[in-house]
């Protein structure tokens, strides 16, 4: 690609799929390729990168022995085996390099160098299965520190972090701004998730060689373990187990995707937790958050407990909201317990100093054929097209670039 018109044009597209329930023979309309894929084309090196969250994913495989049931890469449909079931053994996604990989990502303008959070597996499996794909994790975050770049990482495990890695993760945290390790852990019975392992195995290695350690408390289901006994269970079992190793918490519910409705009904034959029906929008009871912050604040005092992951990689780096959650959520902001001091740093984030020839630079930068209308610190961003005719990878890339103030 030779412009970054050409770049944005193509995150801005997202093909779908219709495929049929095994049981009921139902329709499902799920995504061809990965959710915020970057170039939705399996020949380009950036169909391996995706916009995920408050980073961007590198997911060099196909497949995920763990199984969960309720795996949101059940609505990528070039990920799926035959009859929409996941791959359990992980391959390899296509031919290109782990360096041929990265090499298309630095020249793309949604990656800021030094700045752009790297997260690694996180739409497709398990960044810490065994083998190859533990391997591949590790060759990732050399690769960006053999190119002097430090931007930070971000791993979502359930694998727990792999035995004898103490030094590689010390080199890489000491090379870059960071390496947040998300333990996932919420206690889901084996016919949700079938690997039960230990997911804070070998944490204090990690902790000692400078990773943040962040309780991933995902996804609390009412119908499967979301009970008051079962998280007061895991409050205690973690705060004796590794409760000097903790050094954030954060709850979640689960999200809804016509993929994963397909994957635990019509494949699973599991019935459909009671959540609403709005596409990767994520669903906590408030009874269950106001007692999580309960339990939090006895056996985990002084340990901040965030509803936003971004909130969690904005703490790690001790910077103004990665997502201005301040100004865009500030009901889950809030309700957060969030330390003063950083409370104090997101006071000073742009989005208070924003304006509109700013907001105007930001989208022109990221080359977003968009015109600003309005800024307004209550309303948001106000633009002609809305930011709602482009796809998540362009919006979200637009309010990440927003609170950073327009790195470049």
């Amino acid at each position: 690609m030779n412009s970054k018109q050409e770049y944005v044009a193509a995150a801005n597209s997202e093909p779908r799929v219709t495929i049929n329930g095994m049981t009921t023979g139902r329709e499902f309309s799920v995504r061809e390729y990965t959710y915020g894929v970057l170039v939705p084309d399996s020949n380009h090196p950036l169909s391996c990168v995706s916009v995920s969250n408050s980073s961007l994913s590198i997911d060099l495989w196909v497949g995920c022995s763990w199984q969960c049931r309720y795996c949101h890469v059940q609505d990528t449909h070039q990920d799926l085996a035959d009859q929409g079931t996941m791959p359990k053994r992980p391959r390899r996604r296509n031919q290109f390099t782990v360096d041929q990989i990265v090499d298309e990502l630095i020249k793309h303008p949604f990656f800021v160098a030094g700045e752009t959070i790297i997260s690694i597996g996180t739409a497709s499996t398990e960044p810490f299965a065994p083998g190859p794909v533990t391997e591949s994790t590790f060759e990732i975050m050399d690769a960006f520190v053999r190119r002097g770049l430090q931007n930070p990482f971000w791993i979502v495990t359930k694998g727990g972090v792999p035995k004898g890695r103490k030094l590689d993760i010390a080199r890489i945290t000491n090379a870059t701004r960071g390496l947040m390790l998300s333990l996932c852990w919420a206690d889901n019975p084996d016919t949700i998730e079938p690997a039960h392992n230990n997911r804070f195995l070998n944490a204090e290695e990690a902790k000692e060689a400078g990773a943040t350690i962040a309780w991933y408390m995902r996804p609390i289901v009412p119908e499967w373990s979301g009970n008051r006994d079962r998280i007061e269970m895991m409050m205690l079992w973690v705060k004796k187990h590794y409760g000097n190793v903790i050094d954030m918490i954060i709850p979640g519910g689960l999200r809804w995707t016509e993929g994963i409705e397909n994957g635990l009904v019509e494949i699973h034959k599991l019935p459909m937790p009671n959540i609403p029906r709005n596409d990767n929008v994520k669903m906590l009871p408030q009874d269950l958050i106001d007692f999580i912050f309960s339990l939090s604040a006895e056996h985990f005092p002084g340990v901040p407990v965030f509803l936003k992951s971004s909130c969690a990689l904005t703490r790690m780096l001790k910077i103004p909201s990665i997502t201005s959650v301040q100004a865009f959520a500030r009901h889950e902001c809030e309700e957060s317990r969030c330390p003063l001091a950083q409370r104090q740093i997101c006071a000073h984030g742009s989005a208070y100093s924003m304006n509109i020839e700013r907001a105007q630079a930001i989208l022109d930068n990221l080359g977003i054929p968009a015109h600003v209308v309005s800024w307004d610190i209550n309303r948001g961003l106000v633009t002609h097209p809305e930011m709602s005719k482009f796809t998540y990878a362009v919006r979200q890339t637009v309010f990440k670039h927003l609170a950073m103030g327009g790195s470049a």
